[in-house]
C-alpha cells in the first residue's frame, strides 16, 4: 500500500493531473459561495440555533466562537460533497491517464459520466443522512474524528471506485474486483477519508484519491 501511495501522489503532482484537481475544488467553492452569500440571513439563524444548544456557551464571545466554528464546519462538509459530484466530469479522463501511462488496457467498460454523477449524489444523501442522525455524537472530542471518517468512508466508497473502474471493467469484473478486493478497498477508502480531515488541503487531494483507487482497481483488473 506504501508503494500504491508513492506512485499515486507522483502521478498526482503531473502538470495535467494538478489542472484537473483544480477544476471541481474551484467549481465546488463559486458554487458555495454563491450559496452561503444568497442564504446567509437563514444559515446564520441556523448557527445560532445551534451553538444555542452547546454546553457551556452561554457567555457571548463563546457562542460567537461556536457560531464562527459551526459555520467553518457546515461550508467544509458541502464543499466536500459537492466536490465528489464534481469530480465526475474529470474522473474518465484522470483514470485514462493512468490507463495510457501503466496498464494499457481495453476500454470496455459500462461506466459513463452521468453514471459518475448519480452515484456520487446517492452516496451525498446516505452521508447527510447519517450525518444527521449522529449529529448529537459530533460534539464529543475524538469521537467526532472517528465517526467523521467513518461516514466519509461511507461517502467515498462506491462513487471512487465507481470512478476508478467503471470504465474499463464490464460489469461482471466490476463486481467480482469488488468481491475479491474488498478489504483493500476498505483501506483505500480509510485512507482517502482520513486525507479529508486536513481542512481545505484535504479536498484538493480528491484526485489524488481517485488515482489510488485507479491503480488498484487496474492492477487487478489487468491480472485477472
Amino acid at each position: 500500500m506504501i508503494a500504491l501511495l508513492l506512485k499515486s501522489m507522483k502521478d498526482f503532482l503531473h502538470p495535467k493531473i494538478l489542472l484537473y484537481a483544480l477544476i471541481p475544488i474551484i467549481l465546488a467553492g463559486l458554487i458555495l459561495t454563491g450559496l452561503f452569500y444568497l442564504l446567509h440571513t437563514q444559515i446564520e439563524g441556523y448557527f445560532v440555533i445551534i451553538a444555542s444548544y452547546i454546553p457551556f456557551v452561554s457567555a457571548e464571545w463563546i457562542q460567537k466562537i461556536s457560531e464562527s466554528f459551526l459555520g467553518f464546519f457546515i461550508f467544509y462538509e458541502f464543499w466536500i460533497m459537492i466536490a465528489l459530484v464534481l469530480v465526475g466530469l474529470i474522473s474518465e479522463k484522470v483514470v485514462d491517464f493512468i490507463n495510457n501511462r501503466y496498464y494499457h488496457l481495453e476500454k470496455k467498460g459500462f461506466g459513463s459520466t452521468t453514471g459518475s454523477i448519480m452515484i456520487a449524489l446517492k452516496s451525498n444523501a446516505i452521508f447527510l443522512t447519517l450525518f444527521i442522525i449522529t449529529s448529537p455524537l459530533l460534539l464529543i472530542p475524538a469521537v467526532n474524528i472517528l465517526l467523521h471518517v467513518l461516514l466519509w468512508m461511507v461517502m467515498l466508497k462506491a462513487p471512487m471506485y465507481y470512478d476508478a473502474c467503471a470504465f474499463y471493467a464490464t460489469k461482471k469484473e466490476y463486481k467480482e474486483i469488488k468481491k475479491k478486493h474488498h478489504n483493500g478497498l476498505r483501506f483505500i477508502t480509510l485512507i482517502s477519508a482520513s486525507l479529508l480531515l486536513v481542512p481545505f488541503v484535504g479536498v484538493l487531494l480528491y484526485v489524488l484519491q481517485l488515482i489510488m483507487y485507479t491503480h488498484f482497481s487496474l492492477s487487478k483488473l489487468k491480472k485477472d
